[in-house]
């Protein structure tokens, strides 16, 4: 029974298959039709063309040629329906329409039953609304096969200088259902423009278009265009898409050739399909640009590169300080462009003033550092007391918005400078604040009522003694060189006990410095593999300081660049290192190779030279 059935169904499919191919010889010639969308765009966009013939294939489908447009393949489809027996297959091709300049372009057809299409391209400087509604529309856009996903890109402006950061969007759609995964994030197709780092996690929002869900992925960015010309860019994005597939019947049960046709054609792989997955790259349809070089006339001697719209000032941590020590002064630059090139020198060579080297942070306002500020510290030192001023600071930068240089300088900044304290002008001062007497060279001044100079002669009266005999054959003095022998054992013995308590001390302070110093050895290693200069100088002036104390026994904290000047010399490797650990905790050191094997071996050598 079952034989018979398959067999019956077996022929009458087979009848129904022969009916259409009998009639679709009959069908007429074939018509076209075309429909763009949309028919409004900027120039830099992209529309949407569709020609749809019916009774005809692909290969007798092709684009119009119309001057100022190029058009892309990106999608094909067929579709076969029965109407009273009677079948009607209709093959559609997409194309995006990408135009080359602004103007009316009229879209002729083949067909002189079929009307033309118009196209109208804008400026894109002319409006903000006509580019958001051609930028949001997905029909911009370069699509996957059968519509599952697509790429566009959301622009504020087309017309940029090199070096102009603009923000800017990058959308990724994909069709819920019909597409399987990102396969990577959104990249630059084309070396013309830079753009900064995607974030890791885009936004994710979910949109109808053409009535069919999709999941919008977006990542915020900022464009900037390296040199001049007329540019374009296209973003690329791969992902994995699931592409229906039709399932052939089992050859064992239905082997007709003709039941193999009918059952992959495209109207009935929704019904009797299998999904298979493929790996793709979608891309945007090109965005085009007119990039201008930056002038050179007006073009500030100081200019960095800065391009956008900022503001300047400066201040300083304290506007009152002895000379000898730091003060921080600071040029803060906010606004928004490009702040990957905003530099600048700060001071240098000013009189009355040492300056080192300035260090710059930046603290971006939105997630994609367009907008922020960017502070430059420099420390200073003041050289000599009184009412002092550090000098204005410059800096330029180029406005796209006016095309012009701004040279912009901020006030000189007054600082009142005074005499650095001693302990020793403390100390040599009386209680009402005059210098007091001094003591040095044993010198002692005469006190009130007594006479400067040398003292008259007087005789010296004297008492009576009881014998004429010297004293040296006098009995006590007989046995004073008995005395002085045994003294002279006694001084020996007690000096070579102390010469040997001595070389005891001095041993056990060797150990312990050794003991001190080995931790700040280890912290030199430890910088120097990551450079930084800050914390290896640091640790290398403690290790020369408790050498040096070691063997002047004094504390390590009276081993300054005055007292290692004093007893070494000036101008010594020692004092060189107690300058250059002084300037790396203001400012930044750069720390190479030659370097750390130098100012190593200088500090082996003063821990060599104490254990001596």
């Amino acid at each position: 029974m079952s034989i018979v059935n398959n067999t019956s169904i077996k022929r009458s499919i087979g009848l129904i298959v022969l009916a259409t191919a009998a009639t679709m010889g009959d069908v007429a010639a074939a018509a076209m039709t075309q429909d763009i969308e949309p028919k409004r765009i900027d120039l830099g966009q992209a529309a949407q063309l569709t020609l749809s013939a019916s009774g005809a294939d692909a290969d007798s489908i092709s684009p119009p040629m119309v001057e100022g447009l190029e058009f892309v393949a990106v999608a094909q489809s067929q579709r076969t329906e029965s109407i009273n027996g009677v079948s009607h297959s209709t093959t559609s091709i997409t194309y995006q329409v990408i135009p080359q300049q602004v103007g009316v372009f009229t879209i002729p057809s083949e067909t002189p039953s079929a009307p033309p299409v118009v196209l109208t391209v804008d400026d894109a400087g002319a409006g903000s609304s006509g580019r958001s509604a051609a930028a949001a529309s997905p029909q911009a856009s370069m699509r996957a096969p059968g519509g599952n996903a697509f790429v566009r890109l959301r622009l504020p402006k087309h017309d940029l200088y090199v070096g102009e950061t603009v923000p800017v969007d990058i959308q990724v759609a994909t069709r819920d259902g019909m597409v399987a995964a990102l396969n990577g994030q959104p990249t630059l197709n084309g070396d013309a423009f830079t753009l900064d780092k995607l974030s890791a996690q885009p936004e994710r929002t979910a949109e109808v278009i053409d009535g069919k869900p999709f999941t919008v992925f977006t990542w915020h960015s900022a464009l900037a265009a390296v040199k001049p010309g007329r540019l374009s860019l296209t973003m690329e994005t791969p992902l994995t898409v699931r592409i229906l597939s039709a399932a052939r019947p089992d050859r064992g049960r239905f082997a007709e050739p003709d039941l193999d046709d009918l059952f992959n054609d495209p109207s009935l792989q929704s019904f009797f399909g299998t999904s298979t997955e493929r790996e793709m790259t979608v891309a945007s349809p090109p965005a085009n640009f007119s990039v201008q070089a930056l002038p050179t006339q007006g073009r500030p001697a100081d200019f960095s590169g800065a391009v956008g719209n900022f503001t300047v000032k400066s201040d300083v941590s304290d506007d009152k300080a002895a000379t000898g020590d730091p003060i921080t002064l600071r040029l803060h630059v906010a606004g928004s462009g490009t702040f990957d090139r905003v530099n600048s020198p700060m001071l240098h060579d000013v009189e009355h003033w040492k300056t080192y080297a300035p260090t710059a942070t930046f603290k971006p306002a939105d997630p994609i550092g367009y907008r922020g500020e960017k502070t430059f510290d420099q420390p200073v030192i003041a050289m000599q007391a009184g009412a002092q001023v550090l000098p204005a600071l410059a800096f330029s930068w180029f406005d796209p918005s006016t095309g012009r240089y701004v040279d912009a300088h901020t006030p000189p900044v007054p600082i009142d400078v005074m005499p650095a304290s001693t302990a020793e002008t403390s100390a040599h001062l009386s209680p009402s604040g005059q210098p007091g007497p001094s003591t040095a060279g044993g010198v002692v001044p005469a006190s009130t009522g007594q006479s400067k100079g040398f003292r008259p002669d007087h005789a010296v009266s004297g008492g009576t003694v009881a014998s004429l005999l010297p004293h040296f054959f006098q009995a006590p003095y007989v046995a004073a060189p008995s005395l002085m022998m045994f003294a002279f054992l006694s001084v020996g013995f007690w000096a070579r006990r102390r010469e040997r308590r001595a070389d005891e001390m001095d041993a056990a302070r060797e150990a312990a410095a050794a003991l001190q110093t080995a931790p700040l050895l280890t912290q030199m290693n430890r910088a120097a593999s990551s450079s930084n200069a800050e914390l290896f100088f640091g640790a290398a002036r403690q290790a020369v300081q408790r050498a040096l104390a070691s063997r002047w026994h004094i504390p390590p904290a009276k081993v300054t660049s005055d007292e290692a000047e004093a007893r070494l010399g000036p101008e010594t490797d020692v004092s060189l290192l107690f300058e250059l650990a002084d300037e790396a905790s203001y400012s930044k050191v750069q720390l190479t190779a030659i370097d750390i094997k130098r100012w190593t071996q200088v500090v082996n050598q003063q821990i060599k030279g104490e254990m001596a």
